[in-house]
């Protein structure tokens, strides 16, 4: 199977039609984009450009291998930046620990679209309070009906209390 990077080094190169305009945009040296290239037209076995000076000019093979991958490699440049988009801005992480039955009464559902990173510890209620003590979960969600409050800076939480997302 051809190497992606091989793909995506070809489309750099035809959209800013030099060898150094495919290097700074892909941030790789110039002599790899040359190396991808080459690689690229030994393994599909046409010249994909003629080289005029230091321009780079598409031959026919290269225009209909272009028009075959494009859309492809799009979308896939797509996917990773919007990855890489929710890594790079600050997103809290919170840990609850609850056991699956109450996570599928509470949470399951809303999971996707929480604005937070959302870590589940699944365990029996003493296990979590355990957990819970040891700094493991931030909060458990229980069914239990024992009444505890516990001081958080300002805020007091009672883990009797029924929570709604919305």
């Amino acid at each position: 199977m051809v190497n992606l990077e091989w793909y995506r080094t070809f489309k750099a190169i035809y959209k800013t039609g030099t060898l150094t305009g495919a290097a700074e945009a892909l941030f790789i040296s110039q002599p790899g984009v040359s190396l991808h290239l080459s690689s690229l037209e030994s393994y599909v076995g046409y010249k994909l450009f003629d080289r005029t000076g230091r321009k780079m000019m598409p031959t026919e093979r290269g225009k209909v291998l272009y028009n075959a991958v494009v859309d492809a490699l799009t979308k896939l440049e797509e996917v990773e930046k919007n990855f890489q988009k929710s890594t790079e801005k600050y997103t809290p992480t919170i840990s609850v620990g609850m056991c699956f039955e109450t996570f599928q009464i509470t949470l399951e559902q809303y999971v996707s679209s929480l604005p937070f990173n959302l870590i589940i510890c699944f365990g029996e209620y003493p296990e979590m309070l355990d957990q819970l003590d040891k700094g493991i979960v931030d909060l458990i969600i229980t069914p239990q009906r024992e009444f505890i409050t516990i001081g958080i800076g300002t805020f007091f939480l009672r883990t009797d209390c029924a929570c709604r997302w919305k």
